[in-house]
C-alpha cells in the first residue's frame, strides 16, 4: 500500500497522534494536528476563525504528501476527507481511551515541558474524562464514520494494536 496524503480520525486518546507521528517517521512524511489548525492557542482554547483554518489546509494541500490527524466532523475538515488517499479511523473502546488519558495527564501533570499546557489542570482532565461517556460523543463517533464514507475514497478502520501493527508492516 502506498499513500502520499493520509487523514488520521478517530476519538480522544484513541492513538492518532502516535500512529501519525509512526507513519511520518516510516514514511518520511510530514505531519500535521488538526488542533494546531483549529485553535490559535490550545492552552486556552482560542479558535482560529473558519477563513485561517481554510488558509491553513490549502497550504498543506499544496504538498505533495502529508499527514493529517484529528477529531473533526464539520463541514470546515471536508476537504480532508474528499483530498486524502486513504482515512484511517481509530476505533479504541472507552476503557482504553480513559486509561491513556489518565497517563497523559499524569505525564504532562509531572512534566517541566513548557510546550505542553494542555490538559494539565485536574478539572480538564475530569472533564476530558466524562465528556467519553457523554451521548454527544458517541454521535460525533458516529458522524466521523458516515462522513468518511461520504467523502472518502479509501477508508481503513483499526480497532486495536495488532491491526495497527499489520498496518505499519503493509504500508511503503
Amino acid at each position: 500500500m502506498e499513500y502520499k496524503r493520509i487523514f488520521i480520525t478517530g476519538g480522544i486518546a484513541s492513538g492518532k497522534t502516535t500512529l501519525a507521528e509512526k507513519l511520518s517517521k516510516k514514511l518520511k512524511i510530514k505531519n500535521y494536528e488538526l488542533d494546531n489548525i483549529a485553535y490559535k492557542r490550545r492552552d486556552v482554547w482560542t479558535k482560529a476563525d473558519y477563513s485561517e483554518r481554510k488558509k491553513n489546509l490549502d497550504k498543506i494541500f499544496q504538498r505533495k504528501k502529508w499527514i493529517l490527524e484529528g477529531f473533526y466532523s464539520t463541514p470546515w475538515v471536508y476537504s480532508i476527507y474528499k483530498k486524502a488517499d486513504v482515512v484511517i479511523i481509530l476505533k479504541t473502546n472507552k476503557l482504553t481511551s480513559k486509561n491513556r488519558i489518565t497517563r497523559r495527564f499524569m505525564k504532562r501533570r509531572l512534566s517541566f515541558k513548557k510546550n505542553k499546557l494542555i490538559n494539565k489542570n485536574f478539572k480538564d482532565f475530569l472533564k476530558v474524562l466524562n465528556h467519553i461517556s457523554a451521548p454527544h460523543y458517541h454521535k460525533k463517533l458516529k458522524r466521523i464514520h458516515m462522513v468518511a464514507k461520504k467523502h472518502s475514497k479509501k477508508i481503513i478502520i483499526l480497532a486495536n494494536k495488532k491491526e495497527i501493527k499489520n498496518l505499519l508492516e503493509k504500508i511503503k
